[in-house]
Formats: C-alpha cells, structure tokens, sequence
C-alpha cells in the first residue's frame, strides 16, 4: 500500500512497532479531495511531534488499511485532531476505517478556544510549538483541488498538520486537564453526535418542495417586475438600488469603503418607501429559491453540517445552514419552508427551552421581579414582556424586543435596527428605563461590562468557563469600550445557553434518544422522529435551576 514514513526510524519496524505496543495517543488528520468535496484522498498519524506515517487512499483504499485497528478501534488510544468534526466525520468514508473509536478524543482546536486563543487556525497555533506549515488554502493558490498537487507534496503537508496537531496536544493538555476537565469532556463527548446528527439528513416531501418552489419563483417575478418598474434592471446589483433609492430621495449612509451607498438589510428596513420594501422581498424570496429549495429537486434528504461556534461554543450549522431556513411565523400566518420536510415515523417531537436567555440573565443576576415573574405558577402572571411592557408604558411587542436586546448586550443602535425605530433618542430611553425596571440584572449587567473591559474576560458562564474579550479598536485607533461591553454581556449568556444544549443533547444521547432518533437542532430547540417520550424533568433542570423545555408533535417539521 502506498505509505510514507517521516521519522529518524525505519518505517516497517516503526510501523510494527506501533502496531505490537499501541501508544497512548496519536494525532490524525485527513486530507480530502477539496473542503467542498469532501472525498479523504489520504490521512497521516502522527506518533509524536517528529515521526509520522501518511496513508494514500486515493484513487483505492488498500485493503491492508485493517492493519490499523489496532490503533483507531482501540478506546485505550486517545486519537487527537485539530476540528475534529471535520476528520473524524470523513474519516469512516474511508473503507475497512468505518466504526473507529470515538469516545477517547482531544480537539486541540477546542482546546485553544477554551484557553482563550483569539485565532485558532493550526497554521497559526503551530507557531506556539515552533513549527511552521502552510495552509490548504496557500497550498492550492492557482489550483482547484488537491488532486492537482503532486501527491508527494499533499503527503507532506497532511504528516505536518498531523504533528503540528500532536504538538499542540502536548501543550495544551496539562493545562486543559487542570482548568476544564469535565468541561472539556463535555465538550468532547458531543462531538460524535453532531457527525451523527450531520449524517442522518431529513426526508424531503418532493411534491410540497416543487409546489414552494413554484411560489417562490412567482413571488421573485413579482418583486422583480415591480422593480423594473422603479428603474431598477438588476435588483442584485447594490451599486444601482443604492443609486435609485439616493435618487427617489432616500437617506442612506456610505459602505466602508465610501465607494457606494449601503443597502443591507438593517439600512433598507428603516425606509418608507415601497421600492425598499420589494428589494428586501426580492433579496429574501431569492436566497430562499436559489440556496434551498431550488437545489433540493430530486433529493432524497436534506443535510447540513453541525459544527460548534469557534467563540462562545454555541451549536451551529453550515453547507446549507438550517438555522436560515424559515418556520411557520404566527403574526402573518407564512408558513414557512420547513413543512417540506417529513418525519420517518409519522411525527416530529420538538422541544425548545422558551426564553432561555431571559432565564439566564435572571438567574445570574439574580434579579428579584424577573425571578418572579418568570418561575410565577400561573400562566397568566408568567409573561415577562407583559411585565416589562407595564414597568415601562410601552406595547408588548417593542416589550419583547428590548427584553431580547438585553441578553445580547445591547445597544441603543440594536434596539434601533430590530424595532425598526428611526429615534435613537427613544431607544436610549427604552435601554434606560429597562435598566431602571430591573435594577438586579442592570448591575450585573454593568459589573459585566466592567470586569470584561478591565480584565479582557468576561464573567464566568454557567458551567465556570471565562471566555476571553479581545481588545477592539475604532478606525481612529481608540480602544471600542462599546463592543467589547456588548461581548461582555452576551459571551456569558450565549455561552451558558451552548453549554446547556450540549448537555441536553448528550442526555438524550444516553437515553437512547441521540441520531437517528434525534433528527435536528435550531438555535434552542431539539427535535426528534417520531412519538417520542423526552426525559423533561431532566432536561430542564440541567443548569441546576428550571428553564422551561416546551414540547409539541407535528406531523412535519415546524
């Protein structure tokens, strides 16, 4: 088989070696065709930082692959990797590979996070262990994929990313071990369920698909024609709706780069004007069609890739993020997109921890009316929006959204922008009056702000772990005190609410609930095929204080 030794040894009798007396550790990393086409080409273990065998299986896994078992299939050998979602889920695409162990890992990229490193790429960490190695992405400068390289050179590049990557575990163990042990296992041991949960898909309901299709292509002509009408032939091009909007006498501010007016989202939503109204209708009918729908025709299910968010460890989707795709919406009675995907057995069962954020800022700040308002027995007292709409005189719904501002650190400018309100001056009156309404949670909002600027951590999450603030400076060179006051707040929160649903899932893992049982998460929720029975108390009881898990079944997706 094809196999290239780098190390001082011989490399029949290293190999052999390490076959008779497998190591406590070997750090692996995968080489695939391209990060789109994720078909492995080859894999390198690495023994130590200095000796390491690469593997080619491409274009023809070599059957004497079996000869590894020994070290990946055994749970005694910790198997490192740097974004082990990645490598351990292309992995098994490898024959006589599929099964391996998963329970025994170490994520040094993970690890760099918990330690607080601002970037974790490995070519950047390596610099820590002195070494250097170049990135696919430098690699492949004038080529498409890494079938274009000599293979020599990918098996070069692939034994060094592998003991960089043992290097870094060398480093940051000692220390992960002392600060987050349990924590980092937590963090480990959900790893395997989101490669799961990315590989089971959703059953795709092909004739809802093509009927939503139809209306979202005649929703696009619609805003489209209407567009032609007000002088706009490309509704894509920002250049030329910047151009007509600034001519029908609209105030938009410029882009970075002063070339252009800005027309994003939060800039075209303040306008009353109904050009604005169909660019945003255009834009939002359009990603939908072309990135979701259109590409599902003919396809058995829906995949997406789970992956864990690189600053505060929240769970996150990419390649087709189901985050973006859109539920039933209550006010307007859309229905959505989500309904063209079906359940295997009959329903969904979803669960999703209803205002979580606003329990966690609660039960941190242990502020005394949230605290009563939102663990109030009686349904009719419990609505904290209703609460804060009374404390300040204003309608539920601008209520509600300041309520959600808060968790997120934010601003006047945030409040603004989700409101829709044009006065800024109103909007620093509702953050003031908020903070007046909830004295509890405003001190420790402040005190938040406070210890992250002064000390570059903000406070600790629910679980313990201090996520590290980088300092942030304005284009003028002063230090931007505001946005690091907003990670400040909403790092311990976002990462506490991370820190919640990895257990929630890993509890439903060992009750026999994990994929394919489980089927899919967004943002708070889980949701599982078919009638199934969820351990609630357990689930809601995870932080060691109840955050409400609402359940309801549906025979498609919502």
């Amino acid at each position: 088989m094809p196999v290239f030794y780098y190390g001082s040894g011989t490399a029949k009798e290293r190999f052999q070696h390490f076959l008779d007396n497998p190591p406590e550790a070997i750090a692996v990393d995968v080489e695939t065709i391209s990060l789109k086409e994720r078909m492995p080409i080859g894999f390198a273990i690495a023994f130590s930082p200095d000796e390491a065998f690469y593997f080619q299986v491409h274009p023809e896994a070599p059957r004497e692959l079996e000869l590894l078992k020994p070290l990946l299939f055994n749970p005694k050998v910790c198997k490192i990797a740097h974004n082990m979602l990645f490598d351990m889920g292309v992995l098994p695409m490898i024959p006589y590979l599929a099964g391996f162990d998963r329970n025994n890992i170490f994520d040094t990229n993970v690890a760099a996070r918990l330690l607080g490193r601002e970037e974790t790429a490995l070519p950047i960490l390596a610099n820590e262990v002195g070494m250097i190695i170049t990135s696919a992405k430098d690699m492949l400068v004038g080529k498409k994929t890494m079938l274009d390289l000599d293979p020599m050179e990918v098996a070069e590049h692939c034994q060094m990313d592998a003991k960089a990557t043992f290097a870094l575990y060398l480093k940051y163990m000692p220390k992960i071990l002392e600060q987050f042990g349990e924590y980092f296992r937590v963090e480990m041991n959900v790893i395997p369920i989101l490669i799961d949960l990315s590989l089971r898909g959703l059953d795709i309901d092909q004739r809802a698909r093509a009927e939503l299709e139809a209306k979202l292509e005649d929703e696009v002509e619609f805003y489209r024609r209407q567009l032609e009408e007000y002088g706009i032939e490309k509704p894509g091009s920002a250049q030329q709706v910047g151009y007509m909007l600034g001519k029908r006498g609209n105030f938009l501010p410029m882009t970075r780069s002063k070339r252009q007016l800005s027309t994003d989202k939060s800039n075209l939503g303040f306008l009353d004007d109904p050009m604005a109204a169909a660019v945003l209708g255009w834009r939002t009918k359009s990603k939908l069609l072309s990135t979701y729908i259109s590409p599902l025709k003919g396809e058995e299910r829906f995949y997406t890739e789970y992956y864990l968010d690189t600053v505060v460890g929240r769970l996150n989707s990419r390649n087709r993020n189901i985050q973006n795709i859109p539920g039933p919406n209550k006010k307007t009675g859309d229905l959505g997109c989500r309904y063209i995907f079906l359940p295997d057995n009959g329903c969904f069962t979803t669960g999703d921890y209803a205002k979580e954020h606003m329990y966690i800022l609660a039960q941190v700040s242990q502020d005394r009316d949230l605290l009563k308002v939102l663990y109030d027995p009686d349904p009719e007292k419990n609505d904290v929006h209703m609460l804060t709409a009374r404390k300040m005189n204003i309608s539920r719904t601008i209520a509600k959204i300041v309520n959600y501002a808060i968790p997120y650190g934010g601003t006047a400018d945030t409040i603004s922008e989700n409101g829709k309100i044009r006065d800024k001056r109103l909007c620093q009156k509702l953050l003031d009056d908020w903070f007046r309404a909830y004295p509890g949670a405003a001190d420790w909002i402040m005190n938040a702000q406070r210890v992250g600027v002064k000390e570059g951590w903000a406070l600790p999450t629910l679980f313990g772990r201090r996520i590290h603030i980088p300092e942030e400076f304005t284009r003028w060179g002063a230090l931007n005190t505001s946005r690091m006051n907003n990670k400040a707040v909403n790092y311990p929160i976002l990462g506490s609410d991370g820190e919640i649903m990895k257990r929630a899932i890993i509890l439903c893992q060992r009750r026999g609930l994990g994929p394919p049982v489980m089927a899919t998460s967004v943002h708070d929720s889980l949701s599982f095929d078919g009638d199934v029975e969820l351990p609630i108390d357990g689930l809601e009881h995870i932080p060691g204080y109840r955050i409400p898990f609402e359940v309801k079944k549906t025979i498609t997706w919502e």
